[in-house]
């Protein structure tokens, strides 16, 4: 009997040492995740990753099941549905919401203003969680920011090859928001706001001449089916679709749940900045495969000095929201650590 009671302690110490280390108790969670883009779309792998990590994280206490291509609701509806909780977890296009949300629209919006990708991440988290009028914005939507990513350097992708200013001139461009046709028109281009999905009908149809995209999505969207010529031209970079989930949801889960998915989210981030700068340094030579001609642009300065400074136009459209100077400070600010 002595020797049981000796062997107790060494039986519970054994016991603690074979527990995985950190585990956890979460509850039972099946998530829905809205994504604005089709599975195919490259980008789409950092979804993926975060969901299936969540899942392995929590030993398959929680659950996420995806819906791509807005299959639970459009470009319109997402706000309302994520914030209200209908939707668990949503990708959303916040400078496709520049009347409800123009100053966290303002790296997504805006482009020929950011040219570092995994910088603009970084900025906008730090915005998002940061600026008050931001923060007020997305208070009032519902909406807890999860997830970031960037898009690459936008580019064009003609019927014809674009060598020169003169061969922009109306030019019909494949455009969206309120910013980029600004930059077009500056160009002596016509903006087309269409959404990426009808690109190629646009195209084919003769409604645009150019599309606007990034070299690693131009095959995942059939780009090079209709477009022969691409340039060497870069708008920038912006922050791209947003993982948002409810406030008033986020703040109801367990701490640890909290805790994992920020955790997994921070992985997710590192885990995309390195996916899409792999398939932008392979992008250029697929193109090149499939019959697409790489045109150099010969006039840049020309075309650099003939954009608006973005931020500028974005601050003069915030003033007459009444908003001038929370435009002009968060403007400054952006311009020092971007």
């Amino acid at each position: 009997m002595k020797i049981l009671h000796l062997l107790t302690p060494i039986v519970a110490l054994c016991a603690l040492a074979i527990t995985p280390a950190g585990a956890e108790d979460y509850p039972q969670m099946n998530l829905r995740y809205s994504s604005n883009i089709p599975e195919v779309v490259n980008t789409s792998e950092i979804d993926k990753y975060f969901s299936s990590e969540v899942e392995k994280r929590s030993g398959g206490a929680i659950k996420i099941q995806h819906f791509w291509a807005n299959t639970l609701g459009g470009e319109a509806e997402i706000v309302d549905l994520v914030g209200s909780g209908a939707i668990d977890l949503g990708l959303i296009v916040v400078g496709n919401q520049q009347a409800r949300m123009p100053f966290a629209a303002v790296t997504n919006a805006l482009p020929f203003t950011f040219t570092d990708g995994p910088g603009v991440n970084r900025l906008t988290r730090d915005i998002f969680n940061n600026n008050p009028t931001i923060k007020a914005e997305l208070d009032a939507a519902n909406l807890h920011p999860l997830l970031y990513r960037y898009l690459p350097d936008y580019r064009i992708y003609c019927n014809d090859p674009i060598k020169t200013m003169d061969d922009l001139k109306n030019r019909k461009m494949r455009s969206y928001g309120s910013f980029v046709p600004i930059m077009f028109e500056s160009l002596g281009a016509v903006p087309v706001n269409i959404p990426p999905v009808d690109m190629i009908q646009a195209m084919q149809s003769g409604a645009m001449d150019c599309t606007y995209m990034f070299n690693s999505a131009v095959k995942a969207f059939k780009v090079d089916q209709v477009a022969k010529y691409g340039t060497d031209i870069s708008f920038g970079v912006i922050s791209a679709h947003t993982l948002f989930v409810s406030k008033e949801k986020w703040e109801s889960w367990p701490e640890n749940v909290r805790t994992l998915f920020e955790e997994v989210a921070a992985d997710a981030e590192q885990f995309g900045n390195e996916l899409i700068a792999d398939a932008e340094s392979k992008a250029v030579a697929g193109l090149e495969e499939s019959g697409m001609e790489i045109v150099e642009f010969q006039e840049k300065d020309k075309l650099k000095a003939a954009v608006p400074d973005m931020l500028e136009v974005w601050t003069g459209k915030m003033d007459e929201l009444g908003k001038g100077d929370e435009a002009k400070q968060l403007a400054d600010y952006i311009r020092e650590n971007k």
